[in-house]
């Protein structure tokens, strides 16, 4: 980003411009526990994971109807949560009459987690080595991946429904003569952090 691109007024970019640099640079220190006492907070990190805790306010930020996440891997095994969240990014994907709103069986879970993986392939989610059973089984490596997939889709559908090509051509042009040009948002040639400044 320049510049130029905040002062244009553009909510979406603003928005997830200012959402990135507090989230990896909030400048806050963590509670010590006598404050958490004090304060009567609960440590809402339950999960051990930063990504886990993420992709769990990710989801509990997108405002769906009924859904609260506590426990990220536990709560998506059944599939609802995920469809729910595949269904605010892209309404079209998922086939309601296939999932089971109240699964009582790993059954019902794997047709609803199947559904879901489903949508993922319309929505071009690459999904490769992932299937229901995986979701149904609590594998936590793949449900972060398709969480991780969804959270990637929802951002580039804010901001136009740019693919990564588009997004990578952008910030050439951006960075155009004042650092090398990178050929993917993994370029190792970023690492040393000239690019992103």
């Amino acid at each position: 980003m320049s510049p130029n691109h905040i002062v244009a007024g553009n909510t979406k970019v603003n928005t997830l411009y200012v959402s990135y640099i507090f989230n990896t640079k909030h400048g806050l220190e963590d509670l010590t526990k006598e404050e958490y006492d004090a304060a009567g907070l609960l440590d809402d990190d339950i999960e051990g994971s930063k990504e886990e805790r993420t992709f769990r306010i990710w989801i509990n930020s997108l405002d769906l109807e009924n859904v609260y996440i506590n426990n990220l891997i536990e709560e998506c095994n059944d599939g609802v949560i995920i469809a729910k969240v595949m269904h605010k990014i892209d309404d079209k994907v998922i086939e309601w009459k296939k999932i089971d709103m109240a699964p009582k069986n790993d059954f019902n879970r794997n047709i609803n987690n199947n559904t879901c993986i489903d949508g993922g392939k319309k929505m071009k989610l690459k999904l490769v080595g992932i299937g229901g059973v995986d979701l149904t089984k609590k594998h936590r490596k793949l449900t972060l991946a398709l969480i991780w997939q969804l959270v990637r889709a929802h951002y580039l559908h804010l901001i136009g429904d740019k693919t990564e090509v588009d997004l990578v051509n952008w910030a050439n042009s951006v960075v155009a003569g004042k650092a090398n040009n990178i050929t993917s948002l993994k370029d190792k040639s970023m690492g040393d952090g000239k690019f992103l400044l």
